[in-house]
C-alpha cells in the first residue's frame, strides 16, 4: 500500500511520439481545473532519460511528479513516456516534494505491473486498470476526505508555513530526509563559487530569476530551492513580501511567468526562456555543469549568469562578483570545511578546528553586536559581551555562548543526538545559517540608517536618499558604481522600509 499526504489532485500524463502530450487520468478538489498539466510535467529533453522528478506549481500548489520512459513492448519502434504525480494540499511546502520520489516510484510500479500499458485508452464507460487504480488512491487520499479537511483553506506555496519551516531548520531544531533538498547547498556552493553572493543578492532584492539546464531536473529544482530558502528576510522584516518558489517551468508558462508579481525563482529545461530577457531579471545557465549533490564539484566549467535588472531595453550583462563579496563567500567556505563535529546550534567539541572557528564567530558577533548597540537594541551581557534583547533575530553565526562549540564537563561529548547528522545536511544548514545571518545585518545597517531619520509624517517611508546610500555603501562608493547602491534600495522597498517612486 502506497502512503500519500493529503492531495489536492493526482495525475497521469503521456506522451506519445505521434500525439505529443495528452492526460490519462486527472482528479482534483473543486476550482483545480488541468489547464496545462501534460506540458508542465513533460518538459523538454526528459525524453533523453530513463527517469527524472518534476517539481513544479499548480495553481499555486506544490506539485511532484515521476517521469518514467521505457522501450515501447508494443511495436519495435518508439518509447513509452509518461509523468504520473500529485499536487499536494495544506499545510504543504516546497522542500515537502523532495520526499516524494518514493512513494510515487512505488505507484508507478503498480501501474507498470498492471496486465494493460498504464498509457491504455481509457474512457468513461470503460476505463483501464490504471485509472481505475489511480481513481481508488485519489479516494482514499483526497485532502477534503480527511477528517476536518477543506477544499476551501488550502496554503498556498510560499504562506506562513514555509517560512516557519525555513526558520526551523536554520535554527536547527528540525530533523530532515536524506532527500532534503539543503543537501544540494554545499555543491551549490561549489559550482558557482564566489559568484553566489550576488546571486544571494539578487534573491534578497526580489529578482525573478531562472535556472536552465537540461535534464535531469531533480537536482536543478534543488538548487532553485537554496536560491530561494536564502533570500527570506529577516525575522525582525515583518513586512517583507517574500520571494515564490515556482519549480519547473514551460514555454505554456511563459505568459504567465510574466505576468507573475514580485520576485520568485524557476527552473526550465527551455533554452529559449534566455531570449525572452522581459521575463526575468536574472538567468543562470547550467546546462555545463554536471548536476549533482555532491560537494566534490572541482574542475566544472564555470556557469554563465546574466542579468536583465535596471539595464537599458532589458539587455543583457554578465554578472560577476565584487571584492567586497569575498569575504562572505570566504566564511562560507570556512564552514564547508569543518570538520563533522560542528554544528549550527549544537554543543559538540570542535578538536583543532574550534579555534579558527571561534575567531570567525566572535568577529561576526561582535560587528553585529556594535551595530545593534549603536542603535539602542544591544545590551551588555554577563561576561561583557555585546548581546541581543530577548526576542531578536539570532544575529550570531552559531547562537549564544551556551549553544557555541564547548567540550562538557570531563572531556566527553553530550550524548544529544542518537544518531549524527547526515554530513550534507550538516553542512548545508551552516551554509544557509550564515546567509540568514549576513541577511540580519544588513536589515540592521538599513534600520539604523532610516531610523536616525528626522521624524516627521512619511519621512520614515520615503526612499533612501543618496546620502544615506553613501553611508550604507561606505568606503566601496566610489568602486560600486550603480549595482551597490541599487541593492540598497531594493532591498529596502523588498522590505517594507521604504517605498518604490518608481512609478512616481
Amino acid at each position: 500500500m502506497v502512503v500519500l499526504p493529503p492531495l489536492a489532485a493526482i495525475f497521469l500524463t503521456h506522451f506519445d511520439d505521434i500525439k505529443g502530450q495528452s492526460v490519462i487520468f486527472y482528479a482534483s478538489l473543486p476550482n483545480l481545473p488541468a489547464e496545462t498539466i501534460e506540458h508542465t510535467t513533460l518538459p523538454s529533453g526528459l525524453h533523453a532519460l530513463d527517469s527524472d522528478v518534476v517539481l513544479f506549481t499548480h495553481h499555486e500548489l506544490p506539485g511532484a511528479g515521476v517521469f518514467r520512459s521505457r522501450l515501447n513492448d508494443e511495436s519495435a519502434r518508439g518509447r513509452r513516456m509518461g509523468t504520473l504525480g500529485i499536487v499536494l494540499a495544506d499545510p504543504s511546502v516546497p522542500s515537502d516534494l523532495f520526499a516524494l520520489h518514493d512513494p510515487l516510484s512505488s505507484l508507478f510500479d503498480q501501474l507498470e505491473d498492471l496486465d494493460s500499458s498504464p498509457f491504455a485508452p481509457s474512457t468513461s464507460t470503460s476505463p483501464s486498470s490504471a485509472v481505475t487504480l489511480l481513481a481508488k488512491v485519489w479516494h482514499e487520499h483526497r485532502a477534503d476526505s480527511h477528517l476536518g479537511g477543506s477544499s476551501s483553506n488550502l496554503v498556498k506555496v510560499t504562506g506562513k508555513e514555509a517560512v516557519r519551516g525555513i526558520r526551523k531548520l536554520v535554527n536547527g531544531r528540525a530533523d530532515l530526509p536524506p532527500e532534503h533538498p539543503i543537501t544540494y547547498m554545499p555543491s551549490l556552493l561549489g559550482i558557482l563559487g564566489p559568484s553566489v553572493v550576488p546571486v544571494y543578492k539578487a534573491a534578497l532584492s526580489g529578482q525573478r530569476i531562472i535556472l536552465y539546464s537540461t535534464p535531469p531536473l531533480l537536482p536543478l529544482a534543488a538548487f532553485a530551492w537554496c536560491i530561494w530558502s536564502m533570500s527570506l528576510a529577516p525575522g525582525s522584516a515583518p513586512d517583507a513580501e517574500p520571494s515564490k518558489w515556482v519549480g519547473n517551468v514551460g514555454l505554456m508558462d511563459l505568459t504567465d511567468l510574466k505576468a507573475r508579481q514580485g520576485g520568485w525563482i524557476a527552473t526550465t529545461s527551455d533554452a529559449i526562456y534566455k531570449s525572452h530577457h522581459a521575463v526575468y531579471d536574472m538567468f543562470i545557465d547550467l546546462s555545463s555543469v554536471p548536476l549533482t549533490n555532491s560537494a566534490s564539484v572541482e574542475n566544472t566549467p564555470t556557469p554563465h549568469i546574466f542579468s536583465t535588472f535596471h539595464q537599458p531595453k532589458n539587455t543583457l550583462a554578465p554578472v560577476t562578483y565584487a571584492f567586497g563579496d569575498l569575504s562572505l563567500y570566504k566564511s562560507l567556505l570556512l564552514l564547508t570545511s569543518s570538520p563533522p563535529t560542528v554544528h549550527a546550534g549544537m554543543s559538540k567539541t570542535g578538536g583543532w578546528w574550534l579555534l579558527a572557528f571561534e575567531v570567525m564567530e566572535r568577529a561576526w558577533k561582535l560587528c553585529v553586536g556594535v551595530c545593534e548597540f549603536a542603535v539602542g537594541r544591544g545590551r551588555v551581557g554577563e561576561e561583557g559581551h555585546l548581546r541581543l534583547d530577548e526576542g531578536e533575530e539570532d544575529a550570531r553565526l552559531l547562537g549564544g555562548e551556551e549553544e557555541i562549540i564547548t567540550t562538557p564537563p570531563g572531556g566527553e561529548e553530550e550524548e544529544e543526538d542518537n544518531e549524527p547528522e547526515d554530513e550534507a545536511i550538516r553542512r548545508g544548514r551552516l551554509i544557509l545559517r550564515q546567509m540568514h545571518h549576513e541577511t540580519y545585518h544588513l536589515h540592521s545597517r538599513l534600520k539604523e540608517v532610516i531610523e536616525s531619520r528626522p521624524r516627521g509624517e512619511g519621512s520614515r517611508m520615503s526612499p533612501l536618499t543618496q546620502s544615506e546610500l553613501r553611508l550604507l555603501v561606505g568606503s566601496r562608493w566610489p568602486l560600486s558604481g550603480q549595482g551597490e547602491s541599487q541593492f540598497w534600495s531594493d532591498i529596502a522597498t523588498v522590505w517594507g522600509m521604504t517605498i518604490d517612486d518608481t512609478d512616481a
